[in-house]
């Protein structure tokens, strides 16, 4: 009895970790800080093309940017189309941009927040979240 309900324990130890893992590394541990959008424009489409920089602090593999209108609790995704070019980002202030978001401006610096999630070790992806802010 005592081994099954260890089983259990070590089970549900796990699944709270591989499922809230990245989440609490990425609040106390992220990957990247200080993200500011330093220029938003509309398109001819509505949508907009944002520009800005970050510091990346932890040297990990990118795995995607999820970007959503609302809050963390009620949102909407938000299509992103990387116009920049692809490269790898040292530790360090690096520049992004131009990223095409399909939402207008005011939505992009009013009511939006990004997930990025990058890959640093085998147990589970970081998940760092911001919220744009202009300069």
């Amino acid at each position: 009895m005592a081994k099954s309900l260890m089983a259990v324990f070590f089970g549900m130890l796990f699944l709270f970790a591989s499922y809230f893992g990245g989440q609490i590394e990425g609040r106390f541990f992220p990957v990247i800080d200080k993200t500011v959008v330093t220029h938003v424009e509309r398109d001819i489409e509505n949508r907009s093309l944002v520009w800005g920089h970050a510091m990346q602090l932890r040297d990990c593999s990118f795995v995607r940017l999820e970007w959503r209108i609302g809050t963390p609790a009620h949102y909407a995704a938000i299509d992103v189309v990387f116009l920049d070019v692809a490269e790898l980002r040292p530790d360090g202030v690096f520049d992004f941009g131009p990223w095409k978001l399909h939402a207008t401006p005011d939505q992009v610096m009013k009511r939006s927040f990004a997930t990025v999630v990058h890959r640093c070790h085998p147990l589970w992806n970081t998940e760092t979240v911001f919220w744009p802010m202009a300069e």
